[in-house]
């Protein structure tokens, strides 16, 4: 698939300089009128978000917002008990275990993780996904309750693998580490659908997941957990140790201690 051609943009002129600083950041061009572009990244005073330009004007375009009363809802709901990845991961009351989310995305998995108390190292490769998350992180400050939460994630610009084994070999390995390959779920909300074509149009396919999983589990010192489809095989054909079912996504868990 060849790459998506994106470009800059503030709808309001107030925030021109805001978009150039982002425009120079991720060494992309400012938009051009009479030029035809996949997305457009638009620069706010409420977020930066990332649109299809074949998308219909009233699209809300996609963005990381940690304040968003679904999240919220989430949030309040969450317990080490009630959580499944919570449970996954193998969380328990007073244990701050190294914990890597290596494939961060929108970051709302790792966010819930954080609000009960853990802290979260966030990888992203691509420069874009690390734009808008960290856009939604310092946005967040302005709600004394969110921060809180919020600062307990340390996201890093970075490809997965490489930094993994970095840490390895330094003898720093995390104890969990978290993967959430992008896979397209059999049963979508609107929304869900939005949301993955966006971000499959602008990443392409997870080609390296296989690769990932792997050296995870020779990195991990404890587990590894993998979210899957309900019905999808294990990642990379590795039998996982157990899982934990849901309606539509799955968790697969791998020991390694």
């Amino acid at each position: 698939m060849p790459k998506p051609t994106i470009a800059i943009f503030a709808p309001d002129s107030a925030d021109i300089d805001k978009a150039t600083v982002v425009a120079k950041q991720l060494n992309l061009p400012y938009r051009e009128l009479n030029q035809a572009y996949d997305f457009l990244l638009l620069v706010t005073s409420e977020y930066i978000g990332i649109q299809p330009c074949h998308a219909q004007i009233t699209t809300k375009p996609l963005h990381v917002d940690f304040l968003s009363a679904k999240l919220q809802y989430r949030q309040h709901q969450a317990s080490l008990r009630k959580e499944a990845l919570a449970r996954a991961i193998g969380m328990k009351p007073g244990n701050n275990p190294y914990i890597v989310d290596a494939t961060a995305g929108l970051a709302r998995d790792s966010f819930i993780l954080a609000s009960l108390g853990f802290e979260i190292t966030l990888l992203e490769r691509s420069p874009i996904l690390h734009l808008l998350v960290m856009d939604a992180i310092q946005r967040s400050a302005t709600d004394s309750m969110i921060a809180t939460i919020t600062h307990r994630l340390h996201l890093v610009h970075t490809d997965a693998i490489t930094w993994l084994l970095e840490k390895k070999s330094s003898n720093q390995s995390p104890q969990i580490i978290y993967l959430d390959p992008m896979f397209p779920e059999r049963r979508k909300t609107a929304e869900v659908k939005k949301e993955m074509r966006i971000l499959q149009d602008l990443l392409g396919e997870d080609n390296d997941a296989n690769q990932l999983l792997i050296t995870a589990l020779t990195c991990a010192t404890q587990r590894v957990v993998v979210k899957r489809p309900r019905l999808a095989p294990p990642l990379a054909g590795h039998t996982p140790a157990f899982q934990l079912v849901g309606k539509s996504a799955r968790f697969d868990i791998y020991i390694t201690r």
